[in-house]
This record gives C-alpha cells, sequence and structure tokens, in this order.
C-alpha cells in the first residue's frame, strides 16, 4: 500500500532508496535459489518467485519515476 500511495503522488523515488531495493531484490534471489537447490516444496517455489517479480516492479517504478522527476525538474530549470 506504501508503494501505491508513493505511485499516486508520484514521490515513489523518495520514499524508498536504491539501495534498499537492490539489498531486497538480493535477498529474495538467494531465497529462491536456496529453494531451488534444496527442492523446497513447489509452494514455496512459487512464492520465491512471486516476491523477486515483486521486487522487480518496485525498482521498476522506482526508475520510472526518478527519471520521470529529472525530466520535470530539467523542464523547470530551464523554462
Amino acid at each position: 500500500s506504501q508503494i501505491y500511495v508513493a505511485c499516486q503522488n508520484g514521490r515513489v523515488d523518495q520514499a524508498l532508496s536504491l539501495g534498499f531495493l537492490l539489498c531486497w531484490i538480493a535477498g529474495d534471489l538467494t531465497n529462491f535459489i536456496g529453494c531451488y537447490l534444496t527442492n523446497q516444496l513447489p509452494i514455496q517455489i512459487v512464492t520465491a518467485i512471486f516476491y523477486v517479480n515483486m521486487d522487480i516492479i518496485m525498482i521498476s517504478q522506482f526508475v520510472y519515476c526518478k527519471l520521470k522527476n529529472q525530466k520535470i525538474t530539467k523542464c523547470k530549470v530551464f523554462q
């Protein structure tokens, strides 16, 4: 819900830091690798894949909003 509110405000890049998101996806990727290598239950592997996908979506939102806000800032400076 925090991501949704931040995206509505156009401030995802201020609500989260890129370092935090990268650490988060690193943790979820190692969780997935561990589930896969140790032959965990299929539901655990599916859940790990789901979390990695959600991380990718959050990073995509972060980058999109960061670039969008930089473009808006540049346009205001040149006016």
